[in-house]
């Protein structure tokens, strides 16, 4: 039978849109293909390593051969365009930095399974696609890659019930979003009878407007599980802390991305009928994730929790410009995503170092002193938090204010004042810790064993972290052309 019979109307030409996706799903079958030829061994260990770096170096690379500025491929379920793209660069790159921490990490704490390789580039993979479609079905499928991963990931600390139960929870609660979002996909279908948001977007009237604001509502609620927004945010703290930590990261940065581009594609075809609804619920549900989630962070007393539950409030920040349903918005939502798996990731990375000392237990009063212990890592701990708390001169700081300014420009100026009060109440646990690393006397002795690459990581997320602070603009001229060819779009509709 003719390939092209199989592919419907689908060109073969358009599979060279999906090199990057190409190259990261032959290298998971590479590794997974090795690990059931090869025998276990140091050699395998670190061939796994760079095996994953060369694929997903090679990724980033694919990125440079001539893209199309916009094009809908495979019968219009797939979507190539600047937002996707700029998605795709920022999960590949911090995947990257991610790699050195799951060889060293893992052997240290005798939990080491080749696994998590192979298992990460299916996730990325999931992610990528996840970044790339307007199309329902698309989007459903690429949810489940990437959740089926991060549940795997979770619990893979040999002997540990916490992280058992941390994986346990996740898979629940994750399994009801999934429910909610092919319910949404359903209902959202019946209004329109097309599995395309923007053709979905565009169908209301009077007669199916009942169908469409209750499948909108819970393709919200699902992602709004996924991104730990509060009432639904129960999981998250569970399944972060009890995860090994550079999962952790990868989680709270790559994968925050991923399940944000749905949201943000949503976004600018919430017309005027449902705009009332969108701005109220997606607003309340931003404040009381702001202030829910950096009141409990206050009380925690283990770091690993507390960037948890400031992973949480970090998405409420990110909903709330989301309510505003303007191009401005639009922009600030997401230029902060992006930079929050800068900051976020470099946070979680450093605690991956600390962590790999014998006598380290991520509790709060060990990290007194820890300048004296290291200071490289205490200044980019540091770097990291002011960066969370949104100080200037670092990226967080820009983040903030756009975000502020998104909001204050639709005039939801109730909204802006929780986001302060929020960030004020941010300052007590990410103030405190830097006043512990540097004023107080050390608790513990001991110097983490970092290597070259893990090294290297943590200065290249602090050194983005304060140039793109200073050099706002670096960023932003890409981001603001996505935010504007989005309307665009949305309105030619």
């Amino acid at each position: 039978m003719d390939i092209r019979l199989l592919l419907g109307s689908t060109n073969l030409y358009e599979f060279s849109y999906l090199i990057p996706e190409i190259l990261v799903f032959f290298g998971a079958f590479v590794l997974l293909a090795l690990d059931m030829i090869m025998r276990s061994s140091q050699t395998k260990r670190q061939l796994f390593l760079w095996i994953s770096m060369l694929f997903l170096s090679l990724t980033i690379l694919s990125f440079f051969i001539k893209q199309p500025f916009f094009r809908d491929v495979f019968s219009r379920t797939y979507t190539i365009d600047i937002l996707g793209t700029f998605a795709k660069i920022f999960e590949v790159c911090l995947t990257l930095l991610v790699l050195p921490f799951f060889h060293k990490y893992m052997i240290k704490k005798n939990t080491f399974y080749y696994e998590i390789y192979y298992i990460s580039l299916f996730s990325l993979f999931g992610m990528m696609t996840l970044s790339s479609s307007y199309n329902l079905i698309v989007i459903y499928v690429s949810l489940e890659m990437v959740s089926i991963g991060f549940y795997i990931l979770t619990g893979l600390f040999r002997g540990s019930f916490p992280s058992k139960e941390g994986a346990y929870k996740y898979l629940i609660i994750g399994g009801l979003s999934i429910v909610l979002a092919l319910y949404g996909a359903a209902f959202m279908y019946a209004a329109s009878k097309s599995l395309d948001i923007r053709d979905i977007m565009s169908s209301y009237n009077s007669s199916n407007a009942i169908y469409l604001t209750t499948g909108m509502v819970l393709f919200l609620l699902a992602f709004t599980i996924k991104i730990g927004i509060v009432p639904f945010h129960f999981w998250l703290p569970d399944a972060y802390t009890a995860a090994p930590t550079p999962v952790t990261g990868f989680m709270a940065s790559a994968g925050k991305i991923a399940f944000f581009i749905p949201l943000l594609r949503l976004m600018p075809y919430v017309n005027q009928h449902l705009y009332n609804s969108w701005m109220i619920a997606v607003g309340m549900l931003a404040a009381l994730t702001m202030i829910v989630g950096n009141a409990l962070a206050l009380v925690q007393t283990d770091l690993k929790r507390l960037l948890a539950y400031s992973s949480i409030a970090h998405s409420g920040y990110i909903l709330s410009v989301l309510s505003s349903n303007s191009s401005m918005g639009l922009k600030a939502a997401i230029y902060f995503v992006f930079v929050y798996g800068i900051m976020g990731l470099g946070a979680f990375l450093v605690l991956s170092i600390l962590e790999q000392s014998e006598n380290w237990e991520n509790s709060i009063h060990q990290i007194g002193g820890l300048y004296r212990n290291t200071g490289f890592l205490s200044i980019s701990f540091a770097m990291f938090l002011f960066a969370l708390l949104g100080i200037p001169p670092t990226v967080g700081f820009v983040g903030k204010a756009l975000v502020f300014l998104g909001l204050a420009m639709k005039n939801i100026y109730w909204l802006a004042i929780v986001l302060i009060i929020a960030t004020a109440i941010s300052t007590g646990y990410y103030v405190r810790l830097v006043v512990l690393m540097f004023m107080k006397d050390a608790e513990i002795r001991f110097k983490p064993d970092a290597d070259t690459l893990e090294n290297a990581s943590v200065w290249t997320l602090a050194i983005l972290t304060i140039l793109l602070g200073m050099l706002p603009m670096v960023l932003w001229t890409g981001i603001s052309n996505i935010s504007e060819f989005l309307f665009k779009i949305a309105m030619l509709r």
